[in-house]
């Protein structure tokens, strides 16, 4: 009888995307519940995290109660293993919200309100939440209260330290999270909102300036004969690759699509590598990340070429070497990344 490998995260949201991708969010979910149940996981704790996209999932196939029920099993699993359970909370109280059953939903948010000022990925959340219950204007005045208060605590000089950066984060969050429930609400622009339109450029343009800066470099690409080598010869390298087959070459199509529709075109392109040749550099790098030495490697393979073509034609063979149909492999991949 053949037994399961244990499941790592990256592994568990592969299931997820997967699920997600073919349009079959439940299945997925008891995909994910099953790995638990089984005990077929690398790490007892990421059970968590399991559930947690499970709930996610039955939340997307609309079976709101199932969602909650999972929801419930990751809280227990996160006090279990002493973590903070935040965010969880205010999720679960996204699908109270959902489920008619707000006084509770309100319980259960009220007291994670100073999330606010602490972690700028709470005001999306909170807001969200607040927004699936009708309290829209509820969300407008904890997100107006909190950036007040956040922006107390802005340093006064350019040159940040960590908790500085902290605090400008938060209060950028906050900004532009009120600036769409205002949005929403229809209530006209002030000060604030100007801000946050102001933000959300010198975001976009960063984005496009790390995506081009990323594209100028030759992305290196393992078949899939020659990445099972790598994960046998040196598993952190394939692990910072993949940590699959599949998710390496998800990623590099992703990358290029995006590139693609900023009109962005990589100057460099796609290189093969061999596990052999990697390792070989890997055993004679000195004081060298796994990820130092890839990109090192990468830049020496540009050097000698040939690069492989990306796009292929949608009915050509696809540029990963699997010898199906581009518009039937790595293109739907692409759709990962919107």
């Amino acid at each position: 009888m053949t037994i399961a490998s244990p499941l790592t995260v990256d592994q568990l949201e592969l299931i997820a995307e997967r699920a997600a991708e073919r349009g079959e969010p439940a299945a997925g979910a008891a995909e994910l519940v099953a790995v638990v149940d089984d005990g077929r996981l690398t790490d007892p704790q990421d059970a968590v995290v399991a559930l947690g996209m499970a709930a996610e999932l039955l939340f997307q196939a609309d079976d709101l109660a199932g969602s909650l029920a999972l929801t419930d099993r990751a809280l227990d699993a996160r006090r279990a293993h002493g973590s903070a359970p935040e965010f969880a909370q205010i999720f679960r109280a996204q699908l109270l919200f959902r489920l008619d059953r707000a006084d509770e939903a309100m319980a259960e948010l009220t007291p994670l309100r100073p999330l606010l000022t602490s972690d700028p990925d709470a005001a999306t959340e909170i807001a969200e939440a607040l927004l699936a219950g009708g309290r829209g204007e509820t969300a407008h005045e904890w997100l107006t209260a909190a950036v007040h208060e956040a922006r107390a605590t802005l340093p006064e000089t350019d040159d940040l330290d960590e908790a500085g950066e902290l605090a400008t984060a938060i209060v950028a969050a906050l900004v532009i999270e009120r600036h769409e429930v205002r949005h929403e609400l229809g209530l006209p622009h002030d000060s604030f909102d100007e801000m946050a339109e102001e933000l959300a450029v010198a975001a976009e343009e960063e984005q496009r300036a790390e995506l081009t800066a990323a594209l100028t470099e030759p992305v290196v690409f393992f078949s899939a004969a020659e990445f099972d080598r790598l994960a046998e010869r040196l598993p952190a390298a394939a692990e910072s690759c993949g940590p699959t087959w599949d998710a390496h070459r998800a990623d590099i199509e992703q990358v290029l699509a995006m590139g693609a529709e900023a009109g962005i075109t990589t100057a460099r392109g796609i290189v093969a590598g061999s596990a052999d040749e990697l390792v070989a550099l890997w055993e004679h790098a000195e004081d060298a990340t796994v990820d130092d030495v890839i990109y090192d490697y990468a830049d020496e393979l540009d050097g000698r070429g040939p690069h492989i073509a990306w796009p292929p034609a949608r009915n050509d063979a696809c540029w990963c070497g699997s010898g199906a149909k581009y518009k039937k492999c790595c293109l739907p991949r692409s759709r990962r990344a919107s």
